[in-house]
């Protein structure tokens, strides 16, 4: 098992174990492989192959499309309807590139960009961190997303939340990955490790933006819309004395600079719908920056406040 900094759960890593070897996962060898060699290619070439890859998701995962054009239907009433054709298959493509994006975090020098990374508003993270205070990083699922995590180890240190995959050979490689630049690594499950890291003055990252149903879920409005929003923020700011800091990361347009952007923290409200409405009305404005680099192919709204109106995937 790769040691790592992480004390509290440390996910098993090596790749050479005999179940491994099983047909079942042939594919994730190839498609590791894959990421591995992409990710050593010049970004002119990642961007042609993402593309690539993109056309193919688009055109044979037509229920995940289906996903990505009702959320931009929901989100973007106001677009033609050509420019909203245009924009899934933007958000095809950024998402695709993703993939690559994070392969470079997992396996290759990221340590490289930090001559020209834009950092944006740190002042928001360092008031509090400087005074021994912790920090919820409320980040979202933004394309970039495990990139992201590496780039801001470079600034600061990095401690995360988790929820482990299925797969237990991606999940080795991914988390594995994780922990060449994560200082702490929580499971989702670890709420004691959650609250320990911000008691301790430390910053927590942590993406409250997936819809994961009712259960410790509030409604607050998002694109117009009643939305379901874990409640997590609230809890975590208040067992651990902590200031919700919303924290942002994009790529500027297509090429391998990136842009790292804290924002002031949000009102002290300890209040539940108030803090999702403030988190959401964030992440929605940060969302319209670059709204193709947002992960469109999650199920954003089946949940209905009302259990009996009609989910809008179906």
């Amino acid at each position: 098992m790769k040691k790592t900094k992480n004390p509290e759960h440390i996910e098993d890593t090596r790749l050479l174990r005999i179940e491994f070897l099983k047909p079942k996962y042939w594919g994730v060898w190839l498609f590791i492989a894959f990421l591995f060699i992409s990710q050593l290619m010049p970004f002119k070439v990642q961007w042609k192959i993402s593309k690539g890859l993109a056309w193919l998701a688009y055109n044979l995962a037509k229920g995940r499309r289906h996903v990505v054009q009702v959320n931009v239907d929901i989100c973007f009433p106001d677009l033609t309807r050509k420019e909203k054709d245009a924009l899934v298959k933007d958000i095809f493509h950024e998402n695709m590139q993703g993939y690559l994006d994070s392969a470079t975090s997992w396996f290759g020098n990221f340590k490289r960009f930090k001559p020209t990374l834009d950092v944006r508003g740190k002042e928001h993270l360092d008031k509090y961190l400087d005074n021994g205070q912790g920090v919820v990083l409320a980040g979202a699922h933004f394309s970039i997303l495990d990139l992201a995590g590496a780039l801001t180890s470079l600034i600061t240190e990095m401690n995360v939340t988790y929820r482990p995959l299925d797969n237990k050979l991606m999940n080795a490689i991914i988390m594995g990955g994780r922990y060449r630049y994560v200082t702490h690594a929580y499971h989702k499950k670890n709420v004691k490790g959650f609250i320990d890291c911000l008691n301790r003055g430390k910053a927590l990252w942590y993406a409250p933006d997936q819809d994961y149903g009712r259960k410790y879920a509030v409604f607050a409005p998002l694109f117009g819309r009643r939305t379901s929003t874990i409640s997590g923020l609230t809890f975590l700011s208040k067992s651990g004395n902590a200031r919700i800091v919303p924290y942002s990361y994009h790529r500027k347009q297509d090429c391998q600079e990136y842009i790292l952007e804290f924002y002031e923290a949000l009102p002290e409200t300890g209040d539940e719908e108030q803090d999702a409405k403030a988190y959401n009305e964030w992440l929605e404005g940060a969302i319209r920056r670059y709204p193709a680099q947002y992960l469109w192919l999650h199920k954003r709204f089946k949940t209905q406040e009302n259990p009996d109106d009609a989910n809008p995937y179906k």
